[in-house]
């Protein structure tokens, strides 16, 4: 496992769009510290400090079509180039594989996430001042179980792109859903409990009414999808 973790830190430290998307990230994050908030989002949402982008950011899930495109690039990439056959026949056990990617993707994907919260912070700060006032210990617990979400996410996407067997096809078939599921059925499902504790959408608050079934279903997901695409990739011919 810990050979396994090796291989995917050097190989996510060499992720070409992983630094695209950040990049993104960054050139909203200055434009966003130069024009500030427009008075119609102001007036229409209330917003009134520094801790409503917070609010408004942490729970954000309108990028979850770029996320689910990584993680589908960074996992299919390897059935392409046959990184995962090498693997294999060195002796590697699959389900190290597997935990190793979703926790891989995972990263990555909470890395960019802290970096959409940031920009958003920089266009609130800008409009409202840098003022800290509303932030608590309860917002790290908050961003802790949006990382655990994002485990799922990752997780569940992973799935697809094993399903898949390679890099095309995944990066399709991730895009369209979770474009449907982060975005498109946030819409449909408004105020759906189970929708929104689920881990298509991110936490909704910092109560423990949101945390506690958000984190247990994030947790008993994670554990479900991981063993079934352990199970699927075990019985899956990669050696072509």
């Amino acid at each position: 496992m810990l050979n396994q973790f090796k291989i995917e830190s050097f190989k996510m430290k060499r992720f070409i769009p992983f630094y695209v998307c950040i990049g993104i990230m960054i050139i909203i994050t200055i434009s966003g510290a130069m024009h500030g908030l427009k008075q119609a989002a102001i007036d229409y949402w209330g917003y009134g400090n520094l801790h409503d982008g917070f609010i408004d950011s942490v729970q954000d899930c309108s990028f979850s079509f770029l996320y689910g495109m990584l993680i589908s690039w960074y996992v299919g990439i390897d059935f392409t180039n046959r990184t995962l056959h090498r693997a294999i026949v060195t002796g590697n056990k699959r389900w190290t594989m597997i935990v190793s990617r979703i926790m891989a993707t995972s990263v990555l994907t909470f890395i960019i996430h802290i970096f959409l919260i940031i920009s958003q912070l920089a266009t609130f700060g800008k409009t409202f001042g840098y003022s800290f006032e509303g932030f608590g210990v309860t917002d790290l617990v908050w961003l802790g179980v949006v990382a655990l979400q994002i485990v799922a996410f990752s997780s569940f996407y992973v799935l697809i792109t094993v399903i898949c067997g390679n890099v095309y096809s995944a990066i399709f078939a991730c895009v369209i859903t979770s474009t449907i599921a982060g975005n498109v059925l946030r819409n449909i499902f408004d105020g759906n409990y189970i929708y929104e504790h689920s881990f298509f959408c991110f936490a909704k608050s910092a109560a423990a009414s949101d945390l506690v079934p958000c984190a247990l279903i994030a947790i008993i997901f994670t554990v479900i999808i991981v063993t079934v695409t352990s199970v699927i990739f075990n019985r899956r011919d990669v050696s072509n």
